[in-house]
């Protein structure tokens, strides 16, 4: 019934229209196109934001941005500059100034944007009182937001900042006159409703005298994020607790954005400290820094754990094809980058006298006051590039179907190369160079190495030349063997190294020795005693190049680090799991998050649930299972023929767990939801000692990689 009625009143009204049509007449023309519509969408119907800067005009001290907003495809974004939930708008800009001195020193950025800021007398920390004094820190332009923004057309806009170039008040000692000549860097950070996902940070290089962007040798960028920062750190920054860089009430990330501020003459008034990039990153990885923020918010750095070689400047400062075009800047001499390492002052001056005193006896100027283009700081790297040749040069390999066993006598064959040698190689029995050279045999490797493991030191026993570079080994054995059983067999060496000749070197007789060896890093060689092909080596579920991410392969450097058994064990790939396993005689005594297992000892470490060790500050969210797993290796393959891992309960006393329940309790803790959900499956969660069957534990049917529920799916892992 009033579908009726409406269609009478529409009725009605088109025969009015055509009354008063034919009333006033028709030229027989069509109308005009009507304007077109705006395509695009709203801020609130993007997921994600991008913006890039285009142009900047400068024009009597009036700095004018241009830029575009775009959703993830590409559609532009029509309502910036009225979208209420713009939370966040705030405008930088600073000048690149060279810097004069000895040697070619690295120009530094001075902010436009700064302020005089005074100490708040009750924020001083208690020792810090003399300390505290009137500091420079710069800032950005973020009242105005989108007031100073202007629409130009759909997606593209402009915003003009309130602050004149021409008319800038003094500060301190600031030269801040514009210079047209200089390189200029504007940045911007935006966020919309709050949201991760629509915040931007993002940077324009450019020459004022012609508009035009600047190549990227004239910007000083020293390091990019994703390859120095992020081998390391998370950028998972929606994640509530993980940890992450990401600063300033979560709207910083972006290195380009943060040098403008955190410049060589920043500093903060309660505690004296420098916010210069280079030395604040450099004492924060030292641990040794600590300085009150915004607000009095304490920010401590002095329990950090560093995991790679301090004295390896190249951990951070990464040089190749792929790097920035100044990443080499670091090597030449700034004092307060210098200090930050060689000095226990901020004073410039203080620095270079300490400094001076020091090295002068012993180096020339040009070690640190290099020219443009020579290595300056380059000798920090010689202790790691000496190993990184050694390791480059140097193997050892055991010898594909060699290990044999009778009459409680093992034999063996190994190959030794080197390619920085032009005479044979020597054994290690007879190589002067080799500190450590162990044979390490993990028998039963398909059950964790069940049956056995025995190390060989060989350099306590004289092989029988067999060809260039093979020798051949015979040793005692105690162990009574399955031929059929899958071995493994892995060498780790030691090798001495000269910081001048950046090479292998007779251990002692070094011009400049490393204060530590090589450690070089052999392959795992799979095998059984009936000498078949086709011998898998233990599942390999971590990869000790993405541990290198982190640990970069050192294991024991000059400064920072000492992995546990001094680098005598380095293959993580299936070396370490020869003792860390559920077998190891003795391991039970342990809780579960104590234990020794490997795949329970590397989670708890990481997450810092061991109640035996000092806390580790994992620069990365410990549920990304990407950190440490390569993608396939989650599939949870070949543990249903696993045993369980005994272990020791305060109040049960001797229990055991499953393999899988073992993995998921080293991080998630003996919570009784999870030993019910554990037991209820076919696991094992605290349960006595034998009740474990071999391959009645069913959580890989759900929590396998690419399951619905797998631990990939069901933990932040980004692949």
């Amino acid at each position: 019934m009033d579908i009726k009625r409406k269609g009478s009143k529409l009725s009605l009204i088109a025969l009015t229209c055509s009354a008063l049509l034919l009333g006033c007449g028709s030229d027989g023309k069509d109308g005009e196109d009507g304007q077109d519509g705006e395509v695009g969408f709203s801020v609130a119907q993007a997921n994600e934001l991008v913006t890039n800067i285009s142009a900047v005009d400068i024009m009597d001290g009036v700095v004018k941005v241009s830029f575009s907003v775009e959703n993830a495809n590409g559609v532009p974004i029509t309502d910036f500059d009225t979208y209420e939930g713009v939370d966040t708008l705030g405008m930088g800009i600073a000048k690149l100034l060279p810097q004069s001195g000895k040697g070619y020193k690295t120009p530094q950025w001075i902010s436009y944007i700064n302020n005089m800021v005074e100490p708040v007398t009750d924020n001083i920390p208690v020792g810090y009182e003399d300390m505290a004094g009137s500091q420079i820190q710069p800032s950005l332009e973020g009242s105005c937001k989108q007031a100073c923004v202007e629409k130009i057309s759909g997606g593209e806009y402009t915003y003009t900042f309130q602050l004149n170039l021409s008319a800038i008040d003094p500060v301190g000692d600031l030269d801040l006159t514009f210079d047209d000549s200089l390189t200029h860097r504007v940045t911007m950070e935006m966020r919309a409703d709050g949201d991760i996902n629509k915040l931007v940070n993002t940077h324009y290089d450019f020459l004022p005298s012609s508009g035009e962007m600047v190549s990227a040798d004239a910007t000083r960028t020293v390091e990019f994020l994703e390859d120095s920062c992020l081998r390391c750190h998370s950028d998972n920054y929606g994640h509530a607790w993980a940890p992450k860089l990401i600063m300033h009430g979560s709207k910083r990330y972006a290195i380009e954005n943060c040098q403008i501020c955190h410049t060589s003459y920043a500093g903060d008034p309660e505690t004296g400290a420098p916010i210069d990039m280079g030395y604040m990153v450099h004492k924060i990885h030292k641990s040794e820094y600590f300085m009150v923020g915004y607000g009095g918010s304490v920010h401590d750095y002095q329990d950090v754990t560093f995991p790679a070689d301090m004295y390896d400047c190249r951990t951070c400062h990464i040089e190749g094809e792929t790097a920035p075009a100044d990443a080499a800047n670091f090597k030449h001499h700034r004092a307060l980058a210098c200090g930050s390492c060689h000095s226990d002052s901020t004073d410039p001056a203080v620095i270079k006298t300490e400094m001076h005193d020091r090295y002068q006896p012993d180096h020339n100027c040009s070690t640190c006051h290099a020219d443009q283009g020579q290595e300056g700081a380059g000798h920090h790297m010689t202790d790691a590039i000496a190993k990184d040749n050694a390791k480059a040069s140097y193997s050892a390999s055991l010898m594909l179907g060699s290990v044999s066993i009778a009459t409680s006598m093992l034999t063996f064959d190994v190959e030794f190369k080197d390619s920085s040698l032009t005479s044979a190689v020597m054994s290690p029995d007879a190589d002067a160079r080799i500190s450590l050279s162990n044979l390490y045999f993990g028998f039963g490797n398909d059950i964790d190495f069940g049956a056995g493991t025995q190390k060989v030191d060989l350099r306590s026993i004289t092989p029988t030349p067999v060809s260039d570079g093979v020798y051949r080994y015979t040793t005692s054995t105690s162990l009574t063997l399955d031929t059929d059983q899958a071995a493994t067999g892995v060498i780790s060496t030691k090798m001495c190294v000269d910081r001048d000749t950046l090479m292998g070197v007779d251990c002692g007789t070094g011009s400049d020795e490393s204060i530590n060896p090589a450690v070089i890093t052999g392959d795992l060689i799979a095998f059984n005693l009936n000498g078949d092909t086709d011998v898998m080596a233990r599942r390999v579920v971590v990869s000790s190049d993405t541990c290198a991410n982190c640990h970069d392969e050192k294991f024991i450097g000059k400064f920072g680090i000492d992995f546990k058994h001094g680098g005598s064990y380095s293959n993580f790939e299936g070396e370490c799991q020869m003792c860390h396993n559920p077998t190891r005689s003795g391991a039970d005594s342990k809780t579960i998050v104590d234990h020794i297992d490997f795949k329970i000892r590397i989670h708890a470490h990481h997450a810092s649930k061991r109640s035996t060790q000092n806390p580790v500050t994992f620069p990365e969210h410990y549920g990304n299972c990407a950190v440490c797993h390569d993608k396939g290796q989650l599939k949870m393959d070949g543990l249903s023929a696993m045993v369980a891992t005994p272990s020791t309960d305060s109040v049960l006393d001797a229990v055991e767990f499953s393999p899988i329940a073992a993995t998921c309790v080293s991080c998630h803790g003996v919570k009784d939801a999870l030993v019910a959900h554990i037991r209820a499956n076919g696991g094992a969660a605290n349960d006595t000692r034998g009740s474990y069957v071999p391959g009645s534990e069913s959580c890989a049917t759900c929590h396998g990689e690419g399951k619905t529920n797998g631990v990939d799916a069901v933990h932040p892992t980004q692949y």
